[in-house]
């Protein structure tokens, strides 16, 4: 198996060549220093895997990375940020996974000998084929793939998924056995098997295919879907294929163990993957008032409830980061990075990234969440009565983001005279109040000038400023650079 490797440093580099030679047999390494020699020797060598530093991305990450599907070559990321960036760009150039610093050995080999296994099979499956019935203008994997060729007869497409690929393989051998009418084609992808058949009555295909599913419920206990593309003959063998595909996207809300039947295209409705500032602000005080059966009615009026036309999954998987981009900052408001709970939080970051079914991911979501408020609550009762700084702090953090809100309205909460609270602030913290307030203000906006391109205008209302100039001169006096600044240098970096 030949690994390409491009890390964040040459010892980096020589930490990954020591694992995989010690623990894998077999394996031939080549390392690269950057992204311009890695994408040449990929299309002259052709290796079976990429692992790439994506905390140096940009336009020629891009590049490598739409190479790699192009050649559909497996690459793997690694990363110092779990952060929605990172996830969004993993799963718009298809990577197998991402693995986040400081990840273990075993993390490592376990993703190597998973890919070695399946391009060690994938190449006799894939080519593989039968046909039930020979006939005259029989249809090849280039009619899917490359050519405009359209059919003399009306085809029906039959797609067969499940939510664990190395169970395709069982799929394929089901479908050989069984007995279809008319003329077909199965086609092994790598996401699914497909069925080329002539068209019959849509009734007769669906109970055929009906008894097909129960017979498979019967001896195997894996979830199975099938989505039937009942188009026209006027389309391409290849446009339909890309249809047929297209439609198999609907199993992410639907789930599995059901028959889809469809001939019109899937249309995805706009969706914006990120939280607006309303929803950033409520997510912020569900989280600090624990309110669990808020945050519930919230992910699932917004996560269960899509229709028809249903969004593109991506997108739907990058605001369930969003929403878990929150609840990151949460634990780091209160300090909850056990290895236990880090350990649930990538569990969790991962299966919004790869879970099949959107139900699924949901109720893995509410269950990290609910574990964690239990986890903040436990610790509270730990601490004890807390300080009147700490309770200041605590307020300070959630709402930062409100222009409006300043010493006065934190001693309203606190039930407290304001000058009291100045005072007994600055004495026993060694900051002012509102030193710290700018602080916190000016941290944000760091991490969003680091993590999004929104325009400065709006990092300042994000962040609490609603002038731009008094956000710019703020940011000056703390960081001793403008914001503009402080983005390119970073993005420079």
């Amino acid at each position: 198996m030949d690994i390409h490797i491009l890390a964040k440093d040459s010892l980096e580099a020589q930490g990954i060549r020591w694992i995989i030679e010690s623990h894998l047999a077999g394996v031939k390494l080549s390392q690269w220093d950057t992204i311009e020699e890695l994408i040449q020797s990929v299309h002259k060598q052709l290796p079976q895997l990429v692992i790439v530093d994506m905390d140096r991305w940009g336009p020629e990450s891009e590049r490598l990375c739409s190479g790699l599907q192009q050649l559909k070559i497996r690459w793997l990321g690694i990363s110092s940020e779990r952060i929605f960036q990172t996830a969004y760009r993993a799963l718009q150039f298809r990577a197998e996974d991402v693995l986040f610093r400081p990840f273990s050995a075993d993390d490592l080999v376990k993703h190597i000998q998973q890919l070695r296994y399946q391009t060690r099979n994938e190449q006799p499956f894939y080519l593989n084929q039968t046909v039930s019935k020979p006939n005259a203008d029989m249809i090849d994997y280039p009619d899917l793939f490359l050519s405009d060729r359209k059919n003399g007869y009306p085809i029906t497409m039959v797609a067969f998924l499940t939510p664990n690929p190395d169970t395709l393989r069982l799929v394929y051998d089901a479908l050989q056995r069984y007995s279809f009418p008319g003329n077909y084609t199965l086609f092994a992808l790598s996401d699914f098997i497909l069925c080329v058949q002539e068209t019959e009555k849509i009734e007769i295909l669906q109970e055929v295919y009906q008894s097909f599913l129960t017979k498979w419920k019967e001896r195997m206990d894996e979830p199975l879907a099938i989505v039937i593309n009942t188009e026209s003959a006027e389309f391409s063998l290849k446009a339909k294929y890309q249809q047929t595909r297209q439609l198999t996207k609907r199993i992410f809300f639907e789930g599995y163990d059901i028959i889809l039947a469809e001939n019109d295209q899937m249309l995805s409705r706009e969706l914006d993957p990120f939280l607006t500032p309303l929803e950033q602000r409520q997510w912020i005080e569900m989280l600090e008032k624990q309110n669990l059966r808020a945050i519930k009615e919230w992910v699932e009026h917004e996560f269960l409830t899509y229709e028809k036309p249903y969004p593109d999954p991506e997108m739907v998987r990058i605001r369930l980061t969003s929403v878990l981009a929150q609840i990151r900052r949460h634990m780091k408001s209160y300090n909850l990075q056990s290895p236990i709970l880090e350990a649930a939080y990538h569990d969790i970051f991962q299966q919004i990234i790869h879970k099949p079914v959107i139900y699924q991911i949901v109720q893995e979501l509410l269950t990290f969440t609910s574990r964690l408020l239990n986890q903040v609550e436990a610790q509270l009762l730990q601490e004890g009565p807390r300080s009147l700084v700490e309770k200041a702090r605590e307020l300070i953090e959630a709402n930062y983001w409100d222009a409006g809100w300043n010493l006065a309205a934190c001693a309203e909460a606190l039930r407290i005279n304001k000058s009291t609270l100045s005072r007994r602030f600055s004495m026993e913290s060694g900051i002012s109040f509102r030193d710290l307030l700018h602080q916190v203000r000016i941290r944000e906006a760091k991490r969003l000038l680091q993590e999004t391109n929104l325009p400065l205008e709006e990092v300042a209302r994000l962040t609490g400023y609603s002038h731009q100039t008094y956000f710019n001169s703020k940011f000056k006096q703390y960081e001793s650079c403008t914001p503009s600044a402080y983005r390119s240098g970073y993005s420079n970096f």
